[in-house]
């Protein structure tokens, strides 16, 4: 598998909780079933409080097996005892954001952290690995993208860039409407998947079945052994963000549209 990258992405934002701080290490380094895991911890921790062993394995689509080893890898005897401390890191989240508000109306360390992951994206790309990619998407007879969440709504606005320079782009953010357009798929085809933790199973799944039809592959993401990465031909790194920006935050947006450009200013523009 090609990289787009020479080292690993840095990590914009040191201050966090410990355990999610752990849990992102789990994500970027652990198994897939762990890594699953850890994702979901970390976009839903509020959920995960108020919910059972079982729950949290049916959303996190892992085994409840697998979650009493990622406590146990996090140093926690038993998945009550993950909670307690999940607990405590949310409450600390908390009482320091709310001390940075008082000080700082708009927190100085917000544009900090959106200004270092744009920097930290730019610092990551590799030109000629990124030529590679331009040449296969101005060859392919369309391209496809796919995401979650925010990176769907990135997806979205590359999509829409792309096709304002004359190439057949479309994106979903649909699972079930991914599915049916993966089914016409083949090696004329560009498949772009955006997860920044690159371990969402459904962005997984469409860059899987693209690279199974014979699609060129690109992986958008910030971490270079995940999941998704296994099944790119290219993998563009973005910088990474605290723990506390997954989910639905939009500080995941700017660096996202950063590689984006990064795509979209190196394409020819299509005459035909």
């Amino acid at each position: 598998m090609a990289s787009m990258v020479t080292q690993s992405a840095p990590l914009a934002g040191r201050d966090r909780s410990v355990l999610l701080v752990r849990l992102e290490r789990v994500l970027a380094e652990g198994p897939k079933a762990l890594a699953r895991a850890a994702q979901y911890i970390i976009e839903n921790p509020e959920k995960v409080l108020h919910q059972s062993l079982a729950e949290t394995s049916e959303f996190a689509e892992v085994g409840q097996a697998s979650i009493i080893r990622l406590c146990r890898d996090l140093g926690h005897p038993g998945f009550g005892d993950l909670k307690i401390a999940l607990s405590a890191d949310i409450a600390l989240r908390r009482t320091r954001d709310g001390d940075l508000a008082r000080v700082h109306p708009l927190q100085p360390s917000t544009a900090e952290v959106l200004q270092q992951s744009i920097s930290d994206t730019n610092a990551l790309i590799d030109e000629a690995a990124l030529a590679r990619v331009v040449e296969k998407l101005a060859r392919a007879k369309r391209i496809d993208l796919f995401g979650l969440g925010m990176s769907g709504l990135v997806s979205e606005m590359m999509a829409y860039r792309f096709l304002r320079l004359g190439y057949p782009a479309n994106a979903t953010r649909d699972p079930v409407l991914a599915h049916e357009v993966s089914i016409g798929l083949g090696k004329t085809s560009a498949v772009i998947a955006l997860s920044q933790s690159g371990a969402t199973p459904e962005t997984v799944r469409f860059l899987k079945t693209g690279r199974e039809a014979g699609a060129f592959t690109l992986a958008i993401t910030g971490y270079s052994r995940s999941a998704l990465a296994q099944f790119a031909d290219e993998v563009m790194l973005m910088g990474r963000l605290p723990a506390s920006s997954y989910g639905g935050s939009l500080m995941s947006v700017p660096q996202a549209v950063m590689a984006a450009e990064a795509l979209a200013d190196r394409l020819p523009e299509r005459i035909d």
